[in-house]
C-alpha cells in the first residue's frame, strides 16, 4: 500500500531547542504509569549541546543513540546526554543521514539501555501512542493516537502521522504503542503554522500547550535503525 505524502513545509519539533533549554521537563517522572515509563527512565535522553538542551535521543544498541538530524543544527561537537536520574555522558557524533531526518551518535556502553521495538506491520489508524520528550516548558509525556499509519515526509523519511500534543523538544524522543515498544522517532509538525514564531517571540510553546491535536510526523524506528547500522558500519569501513 502506498503511504501518504507530506508536503515539505513544516516546523521542526526541536527547532529552538536553546532557546526554550531553561526547564527540561522531567519525562521520567510524568511517564510513571503509562506505556512509556520504561523507556522514559532507561533509554531515553535529553541531549544537550555546550549544556542547553536542544531536544531527545533514544538508546540504539550498547553505545549509540539515535536522534534527529535537525535537532543537532550545523554543530559538530560539544554534544551531552542527560538521563532521567540525572547523570551525565559526553556524546560524540557518527555521522548523519543524507536520506532522512536521522542523526546517530557515540555515548559510553550501557549509559542508555536500547528499548524494545514493535516488530510487524504498520501500526494501525487510531491507535493510541504516547510520546517522550524534552520540552522547555510544558508536559514531557504526550498521548495521541494514530493518524495515518504510513506516510513520507520529503527530506524527513518514511513513517506515519498522529495526533498528539507534541511540543519543542520532543524531536528526536521516542514514540510507543500500548505495550511500550518502540514505534518511532518524532520529528516534525506538518502544519506548524505560526507556532515557530509564536514560540520564538514568547520563549514558550504556547500553541502546543494548548492545542490536544497537532499533526505530527513520526519517523519510522525500523526506518531509522537500518540507516544507523549503515551509518556505523562506514565509520568503521573507514
Amino acid at each position: 500500500m502506498r503511504g501518504a505524502a507530506i508536503g515539505r513545509r513544516a516546523w521542526l519539533v526541536g527547532g529552538a531547542g536553546a532557546l526554550l533549554s531553561a526547564c527540561a521537563g522531567p519525562a521520567a517522572w510524568e511517564a510513571r504509569g503509562t506505556p512509556a515509563e520504561r523507556i522514559a527512565a532507561t533509554g531515553f535522553a535529553v541531549l544537550q549541546q555546550e549544556g542547553a538542551a536542544r531536544g531527545s535521543a533514544v538508546g540504539f544498541g550498547s553505545d549509540a543513540v539515535l536522534t534527529c538530524a535537525h535537532v543537532l543544527g550545523r554543530q559538530e561537537q560539544g554534544f551531552s546526554l542527560r538521563r532521567g536520574d540525572g547523570a551525565e555522558a559526553a556524546a560524540t557524533l557518527v555521522g548523519r543521514s543524507a536520506r532522512m531526518d536521522l542523526a546517530v551518535l557515540r555515548v559510553a556502553p550501557g549509559f542508555l539501555d536500547a528499548p524494545p521495538v514493535r516488530p510487524g506491520p504498520l501500526p494501525s489508524a487510531g491507535e493510541a501512542v504516547w510520546a517522550a520528550g524534552a520540552p522547555g516548558f510544558g508536559a514531557a509525556i504526550a498521548a495521541g493516537r494514530v493518524e495515518a499509519p504510513d506516510a513520507e515526509m520529503p527530506g524527513y523519511g518514511r513513517g506515519f502521522t498522529a495526533r498528539l500534543p507534541a511540543l519543542m523538544g520532543y524531536s528526536g524522543g521516542p514514540v510507543v504503542d500500548r505495550q511500550g515498544r518502540l514505534l518511532g522517532l518524532t520529528a516534525a509538525l506538518p502544519e506548524g503554522g505560526r507556532a515557530a514564531l509564536l514560540a520564538l517571540l514568547t520563549g514558550a510553546d504556547l500553541d502546543g500547550m494548548l492545542r490536544r491535536d497537532r499533526q505530527v510526523f513520526v519517523l519510522s524506528i525500523h526506518r531509522a535503525q537500518a540507516e544507523a547500522a549503515r551509518l556505523l558500519e562506514g565509520r568503521k569501513a573507514a
